[in-house]
């Protein structure tokens, strides 16, 4: 019986063979490549001779990193020429059309009229909108998280952060309204009094031991007149609600104490108003948007209440704050 000679594969088939599962694969290579050009995964498959899907496998199991795309230039600042360009960037940075136009190279003695000719131009504002979009894009800084973070402001109590509590004075609650000591400060004055070489008998207890700033006023005290002795309170900042870390803006030390610092209520709810487009829509307020600055506290609480019952938006957007409602 006749024996079939093996098929050998023709040279085509073995060359595509060695293309497609090569001998060796350099990975340390590929790595290379990958981490530190912006090579697409298909060009560096095709030029090690193995498949964009297995390197891309892989990249993920191992954790390669890819660099860093070069930040491409919005389209709309593109069009302006290179000092506008800068203008641009650096009124993005800080808004102040000024400082902006002399950091861009612009004449320092023209620097005000420079800025507000440029601010006006369409093709400066469509830049300059672009830009913040790009910033909000980035930051992810969405609408909904700026309207909170002032409503959580303009809601805050200030109380959580600083409060100032009456209590008793020294002669409040002493044995016949004289000044009282605390059992420490007593200890400490007999010992003084011991040191100095007098008399143990000759020392005066006054109004004797007890005193605390807890304790209310006494009414009839000729002291205080009953009025008590009022004193600062700092809360412990670890420990703050959502609204006061809102209004929180930090603490400084002075020669007199802590100081407490805190963002303007004031600020937020106007702010918050222009966001929610308020001040277009109020008859009161459209003349003179600035005008709650110059109220009493009587009269800027009833403008807000017109405010707010005017605009059921911003009030269901504060019900939502109060209820934990908006997302973080």
């Amino acid at each position: 019986m006749a024996v079939e000679p093996p098929v050998t594969p023709s040279s085509s088939n073995a060359s595509h063979q060695e293309c497609s599962a090569p001998a060796s694969i350099d990975w340390a290579g590929i790595e290379h490549v990958y981490r530190t050009t912006n090579l697409s995964l298909r060009d560096i498959g095709q030029r090690h001779g193995i498949a964009h899907v297995t390197i891309n496998k892989r990249a993920k199991r191992e954790g390669w990193t890819r660099p860093n795309k070069p930040a491409a230039t919005p389209p709309a600042i593109a069009k302006l020429d290179p000092r506008q360009q800068r203008f641009v960037r650096e009124y993005l940075i800080e808004p102040n059309g000024t400082q902006a136009v002399i950091k861009a190279g612009y004449s320092e003695n023209t620097a005000a009229e420079q800025a507000y000719d440029l601010l006006r131009k369409p093709h400066i504002k469509d830049a300059i909108q672009a830009g913040q979009k790009k910033l909000q894009d980035k930051l992810d800084l969405k609408a909904e998280h700026v309207v909170r973070q002032l409503a959580l402001i303009a809601t805050a109590d200030p109380r959580e952060l600083i409060e100032v509590r009456v209590g008793c004075c020294r002669c409040c609650h002493g044995q016949g309204h004289r000044f009282q000591r605390t059992e420490l400060e007593m200890a400490e004055d007999r010992k003084r009094w011991a040191v100095a070489g007098k008399p143990a008998e000759e020392f005066d207890e006054q109004g004797g031991v007890g005193y605390s700033p807890h304790l209310l006023p006494h009414p009839e005290c000729p002291g205080c007149g009953g009025c008590g002795e009022p004193r600062t309170v700092l809360k412990d900042t670890r420990h703050l609600s959502q609204r006061a870390a809102a209004l929180y803006a930090g603490a400084k030390q002075t020669k007199y104490g802590v100081e407490i610092q805190m963002h303007s209520q004031l600020e937020a709810w106007e702010k918050l108003a222009k966001n929610l487009g308020l001040y277009a829509r109020d008859n009161y307020q459209r003349s003179d948007p600035l005008s709650l600055r110059d109220m009493s506290d009587a009269e800027r609480a009833m403008r807000m209440q017109r405010v707010l019952a005017a605009n059921p938006e911003l009030m269901s957007t504060l019900g939502l704050v109060l209820g934990g409602g908006l997302p973080e």
